[in-house]
């Protein structure tokens, strides 16, 4: 939230400060949930204090840059605009305006969300626009979109197109979609899962239309239950097939993603469970959110080690990394020796409490001893 003592702020007329502070601080606009930028302020009478800014209004993947007018003189007048897009509103009919954008019309001046509301108003009036204009660039563009809304749960809420350019020969389509999902299964992470959001983006161009390329767009929280921002590859999306089509087949295979994901966090925790059933007085420490690692404390003959398990996020598919090491013995660089075990028996078809089984059964038999002779050959302290 702005301070109210914010210096960009400071330079606005007093009266208009306080409708364009909600403005900036509305959280989740449109359909990327982004937030308006405050740009530039300029004053219509060379006063200190400005009554025209530039906003930053996030649309369709794209970024409209508006200019808001007041006149300082009589800011009860309410605001005129200038859009990035000429054609725009480039001669309104008074019943027009009063349908779409009702609330620029019956401008209330104490209302402190005034300009909050007329902003929301012409964008969606711009967005009735980019739609109208589908039709006028080929009977492609405009089926693409109808049948989007009219043959699957896609909203038009959950939709904005624009052309670009903003001209009468525009080269690319560009169609945002949020992919409204249930990601409730997804495992616990550190990021807060409130702001989970997906979005595709699918941009059309060519004479015919006919080539698409889609981009999946996910939130820090996302990224990071799936894996990171390249670990979703989503499908082609070839020219034959429809937008409408395609949308169902990328949920399709996100939905897929994420009861894969589920399971291997139940796989993880069971594994995690049985070493803590099986070695509870030597645990050192677990991730008891994600379960993606677990330390315990061994002894064998009088020597004691630790055995780190980190656990991959494609497990139980792909097997656990083990790591050896020593509580004594130290590199020259300062940190405990250590070495990864390699060759312990495992199998994906195994139950968790197998996998430990085996495992500490293969370290103690066949690892520890070979372990400590490399710890005391390579100290150096």
């Amino acid at each position: 939230m702005l301070n109210q003592n914010h210096p960009i702020l400071n330079t606005i007329d007093t009266y208009i400060e306080p409708v364009l502070k909600r403005v900036l601080q509305f959280q989740k606009f449109g359909v990327c949930c982004g937030k308006v930028e405050l740009n530039l302020i300029m004053s219509s009478c060379g006063k200190s204090k400005g009554d025209r800014f530039n906003l930053s209004i996030p649309y369709a993947g794209q970024t409209l840059s508006w200019n808001v007018l007041f006149d300082s003189q009589y800011p009860e007048l309410g605001p005129d605009f200038s859009f990035g897009d000429e054609l725009f509103l480039l001669d309104p009919d008074v019943d027009i305006l009063a349908t779409d954008v009702p609330s620029l019309v019956k401008w209330d001046p104490m209302d402190p969300d005034s300009l909050l509301t007329v902003i929301i108003e012409l964008v969606l009036t711009y967005k009735k626009y980019q739609i109208d204009q589908l039709a006028k660039h080929g009977q492609r563009l405009q089926l693409e979109y109808y049948k989007l809304i009219n043959e699957t749960e896609v909203c038009t809420e959950d939709v904005e197109v624009i052309l670009l350019p903003s001209t009468i020969k525009p080269k690319e389509a560009r169609f945002l979609i949020r992919m409204a999902m249930d990601f409730s299964k997804l495992p616990a992470r550190s990021s807060r899962p409130h702001n989970d959001a997906a979005m595709l983006l699918v941009t059309f161009i060519g004479p015919e239309w006919t080539r698409k390329i889609p981009q999946l767009f996910l939130s820090k929280s996302l990224e990071e239950a799936f894996g990171g921002s390249t670990a979703l590859h989503i499908p082609p999306f070839p020219p034959e097939k429809y937008l409408m089509s395609y949308v169902l087949e990328v949920k399709k295979f996100m939905k897929e993603k994420i009861n894969f994901l589920a399971l291997c966090c139940d796989r993880k925790k069971s594994f995690i469970s049985s070493l803590l059933l099986l070695q509870h007085g030597s645990v050192i420490e677990y991730d008891a959110i994600e379960f993606t690692q677990i330390s315990i404390l061994m002894e064998h003959r009088d020597f004691y080690f630790m055995i780190h398990f980190h656990l991959p996020a494609r497990f139980p598919k792909e097997q656990p990394q083990i790591t050896l090491q020593s509580i004594y013995h130290m590199t020259s660089q300062g940190k405990l020796y250590s070495e990864l075990v390699e060759d312990v028996p495992y199998s994906p078809r195994w139950e968790p409490i197998q996998m430990v089984t085996r495992a500490l059964s293969h370290i103690i038999d066949n690892e520890v001893q070979k372990f400590q002779a490399n710890s005391v050959r390579n100290s150096h302290f």
